[in-house]
């Protein structure tokens, strides 16, 4: 719930929501640059496939692995090509279909960040490989910056309450 509480010229505002825990990794790399992350909810995996594809041959990345977050519905995507952040923020709005908050808090990070421990039970998995020829310049192992935070468990809904005092001119 959000309650939004103003009082003459003064909003207060108070949240209350259940959280969960989870684990993520980021694109940065210890050397300043970035891997290529992708976060896509509520479509599939034909799209996300179809999507990534275009990306792919466009700016001839290497291997791009699709994982699955929630059942037919929920992806994300990672491609071990080592990028210039501007580079990265280009490749990533230039797909279609990418996630408008995973983009926004990305750039305002500095960083994009993919969840990699499971949520609300629903464990992550590998569901498609789109292969390519040209080779991969990263190894995981240099993924050295990670993260656990909190998320709003599925199915939240949120509330929000407002309450203004003041008087009738101000209002």
């Amino acid at each position: 719930m959000i309650l939004k509480l103003t009082i003459f010229n003064w909003r207060f505002t108070f949240s209350c929501a259940p959280i969960t825990k989870v684990v993520g990794v980021n694109s940065l790399l210890p050397n300043g640059n970035h891997i290529l992350m992708w976060d896509f909810d509520d479509t599939t995996l034909n799209n996300v496939v179809a999507s990534l594809l275009s990306v792919q041959r466009v700016y001839e990345l290497p291997t791009i692995y699709i994982l699955e977050t929630k059942a037919g519905k929920n992806f994300i995507a990672y491609c071990l090509k080592e990028t210039l952040w501007r580079k990265a923020i280009e490749i990533i709005t230039y797909t279609k279909g990418v996630d408008y908050n995973f983009i926004k808090y990305g750039i305002y990070r500095n960083k994009f960040t993919l969840r990699v421990s499971p949520k609300c039970g629903r464990k992550i998995k590998l569901v498609y490989k789109l292969f390519s020829d040209e080779p991969e310049d990263v190894k995981v192992k240099a993924l050295k910056s990670w993260v656990q935070y909190e998320t709003l468990p599925d199915n939240f809904k949120q509330q929000k309450v407002a309450l203004r005092i003041g008087t009738e001119k101000e209002t």
